[in-house]
């Protein structure tokens, strides 16, 4: 009968090292999405609350595409789709914020570990600090977006059409 080895311990040493390339893996794939989409999200909102705050256009001086999108946020009904559409999308977001919200529960860990340098530990705790900022800066877009939509709501419902609140109350 022949004997099998057992296979040695992994050493604590590679196993830290395995999950922080696990944890900027996550960072590096999931922040950059939320950074640009949150941006670009934002934008469109404060794009949508200017053109609201356009009395009157003249549509002769403006393209096309600008009066059209004009006409669709001046509408209650319309904005209030529009925001649907873009809370929907962001939305989607939620996968990429919880892989930065493990990997900074992954890096605190491993911050707490001892053993590592000062400089490694002062680079996990910059990392940590501009995730979370990322993280947060994507939850009060959204949030900003909610109050917004409920605003419109609120407007649609002062303005008594039932048939609408019905629709979105």
């Amino acid at each position: 009968m022949q004997r099998v080895a057992m296979p040695a311990a992994i050493a604590p040493e590679l196993l830290f090292s395995a999950l922080i390339v696990v944890a900027l893996f996550l960072i590096l794939l999931s922040t950059p999405t939320i950074i640009l989409s949150v941006r670009a999200s934002s934008k469109l909102l404060n794009r949508y609350r200017v053109l609201r705050s356009v009395e009157e256009m003249d549509e002769n001086a403006v393209s096309k595409q600008m009066v059209e999108e004009w006409n669709s946020v001046k509408s209650p009904l319309s904005y209030t789709a529009l925001l649907s559409d873009e809370i929907e999308r962001l939305g989607t977001l939620r996968q990429a914020t919880l892989h930065s919200e493990i990997a900074i529960a992954v890096l605190i860990f491993l911050g707490i570990y001892p053993g590592y340098e000062t400089n490694v530990l002062i680079g996990i705790a910059a990392l940590v600090i501009a995730v979370v900022l990322v993280v947060l800066y994507g939850i009060m877009n959204l949030r900003r977006y909610l109050r917004e939509y409920i605003d419109a709501l609120t407007e649609i419902d002062v303005n008594g059409d039932e048939a609408v609140a019905r629709i979105y109350g």
